[in-house]
């Protein structure tokens, strides 16, 4: 079968469609027939080791949930969470030590599954808050994946312990949904809608409660087996990492191009765009990507505006600020008064 493309250059492992599967069989509702009808072949939807484009993944999960006419679907199929859910990434955390452990590894290897959202942790005072975003080059993301990304965190808390532990906090910039009680039945905390940021708070004891059933043994193997695909997907993007290369040394230039950076590397524009489409980019997707990074690594650094506009290749500051505000949503200026992270956790959808 001709392998899926994303148009955003995101692909997730279809193991975490498995968690979305259980709850649709746990209702009776048949999910071969709605794959068919997205033109998804339901064995590659199921295959263990698969990957697909995530604007195929919330194709799926927007017509599941409209099909099943249930508007908390992303909290409901984040219940069904489990290690397997998570493909290697699930099996390396549960048999780490402590949780502290399974989310450092959380972080260091979510490139495994691909992960939808981005998490950026806050430390406070008895709290660290992880507030959650998805990638600026990535598709719009329902209510869906933050509901699933939280209640899947939590569910995976409990199941790796054994304890019913619990979040401080949980935030959401949606409305509030009519099944709100069934919300704080299931975080057992205040779940705050309307709110400015997606975020869920826990207590830093927490990072020290142990795992279930650790193993050192089966820990290294697994840990092992993430670096070790990791690199091949590394490998793979051979052509992506070239050419990003090529970027962050030409980005001062105004005029930059696919074609100039064809011609930097022999090649045709053609066979750049082909290459990159075998490794699920897009070359304009790409510049922003990196023009992004660099503008928020700048603001953080306290480099003006006008300096950022000029390194990044903007013809004026007014453009680069109307790009960083389609970007992320925010100013230049609120970007740089945000708080700076200072670890590395992270909570997967």
């Amino acid at each position: 079968m001709e392998k899926l493309q994303s148009p955003s250059g995101i692909q997730v492992t279809v193991a975490i469609l498995k968690q979305m599967f259980l709850y649709l069989d746990s209702i009776d509702f048949g999910t071969d027939a709605l794959l068919i009808s997205l033109g998804v072949d339901p064995d590659l939807a199921k295959s263990p080791d698969g990957y697909i484009p995530i604007e195929t993944y919330l194709r799926i999960e927007e017509a599941a949930a409209e099909a099943t006419n249930d508007p908390s679907f992303g909290f409901h199929m984040g219940q069904y969470a489990e290690p397997g859910s998570w493909s290697i990434l699930g099996y390396l955390m549960m048999n780490c030590r402590t949780l502290g452990e399974a989310f450092e590894k959380s972080g260091r290897y979510s490139r495994v599954i691909g992960n939808l959202i981005e998490g950026e942790p806050h430390f406070g005072i008895n709290k660290i808050t992880m507030i959650s975003t998805t990638p600026a080059h990535a598709p719009n993301m329902p209510r869906y994946c933050f509901e699933s990304a939280f209640t899947s965190g939590v569910r995976m808390m409990r199941s790796l312990t054994g304890l019913e532990l619990s979040p401080l906090e949980v935030t959401f910039i949606y409305p509030q949904p009519a099944l709100y009680e069934e919300y704080e039945r299931f975080f057992r905390c205040p779940v705050i809608f309307d709110h400015k940021v997606n975020s869920m708070s826990i207590h830093p004891k927490l990072l020290h409660t142990p795992i279930l059933l650790p193993n050192p043994g089966l820990l290294e193997y697994f840990e092992n087996y993430a670096q070790q695909f990791i690199a091949e997907m590394d490998r793979q993007d051979a052509y992506t990492q070239a050419v990003t290369r090529i970027l962050l040394e030409n980005l001062d230039n105004e005029n930059l191009s696919i074609k100039q950076v064809a011609k930097e590397m022999s090649v045709s524009v053609r066979t750049l765009q082909n290459r990159l489409k075998d490794e699920g980019v897009v070359f304009s997707d790409l510049l922003s990507e990196v023009r992004q990074q660099l503008a928020q690594k700048y603001l953080k650094e306290n480099y003006s505006v006008e300096e950022i506009t000029y390194l990044l290749g903007f013809s004026e500051p007014s453009v680069f600020r109307k790009a960083f505000k389609r970007w992320s949503g925010i100013t230049p200026r609120q970007y740089r008064e945000r708080p700076v992270p200072t670890a590395n956790l992270s909570f997967q959808s």
